[in-house]
């Protein structure tokens, strides 16, 4: 069975690396129009900061579950006990017990797609919603630094619109909506991007071994330090592919 990802080891930069709040309260605003009145429940909750938002920004009773404490550290100080340690792939929550299950860019950490349409199917209530937040057709032509990273391990994501619709369907999900979306965006210097990489920031990189690290990572470092003028900030709008299911 493929395992999930823990974000331990990125916990205590992980917000920094990832726009932080207001990132938390463009992604919430997104997501807010397609949830059913009712609990919310955020699968891959991470640090709580689309969570928190919902609570705060549109009142949306919101309850979360991560597999890693270190994150779930920083969650509990958004949401209080609102959030638990927990597998997407086994999930302590109640058979249709909430009314919407939400999956923020984290289909691609829990890597078994069938396991978690499957538990979150079982999770919702019968007209509940399960919306999803994950990896879009392609990258954004608007991003100058899509080209470089494409060549990046792990730039072919298992979480692309047509898995997600697949293992959702096959779950017994119906599906509502599906479309890319631009959610705000981060702005950041080649130089600090070089830098997010090589501090393996991102999960796609946790496990590249030596080899593929010289001979695919660095060319994508030393390609963004040689980009003009590579202490200037550049926007980069964050673009994802939003799902929205039904349980019928």
């Amino acid at each position: 069975m493929p395992e999930s990802l823990p974000f331990d080891r990125v916990a205590d930069r992980y917000d920094q690396t990832r726009g932080g709040e207001k990132r938390g309260r463009e992604v919430a605003a997104v997501l807010a129009p397609h949830l059913v009145p009712g609990r919310s429940l955020e699968i891959g909750v991470g640090t709580g900061l689309v969570s928190a938002a919902l609570v705060k920004q549109h009142g949306v009773p919101a309850v979360g579950v991560d597999l890693s404490p270190a994150m779930l550290t920083r969650a509990h100080a958004r949401l209080g006990a609102r959030v638990a340690v927990g597998d997407a792939r086994s999930l302590p929550v109640r058979d249709a017990s909430v009314d919407n299950a939400l999956f923020v860019a984290a289909l691609h950490a829990i890597v078994d797609l069938a396991a978690a349409f499957t538990e979150a199917h079982r999770v919702v209530r019968t007209g509940g919603r399960v919306v999803v937040l994950s990896a879009p057709p392609a990258r954004d032509r608007r991003d100058e630094f899509a080209p470089l990273l494409a060549g990046l391990p792990g730039s072919d994501r298992l979480d692309n619109p047509e898995a997600v619709l697949a293992a959702a369907t096959a779950a017994g999900l119906r599906a509502i909506e599906g479309r890319q979306v631009t959610v705000g965006s981060l702005t950041e210097s080649p130089n600090r991007l070089a830098e997010i990489i090589e501090t393996r920031a991102w999960s796609n990189l946790w496990n590249v071994d030596g080899a593929v690290w010289a001979s695919t990572v660095m060319p994508v470092v030393r390609g963004l330090r040689d980009l003009p003028d590579p202490d200037d900030p550049r926007d980069r709008p964050l673009t994802f592919q939003l799902s929205v299911f039904e349980r019928p």
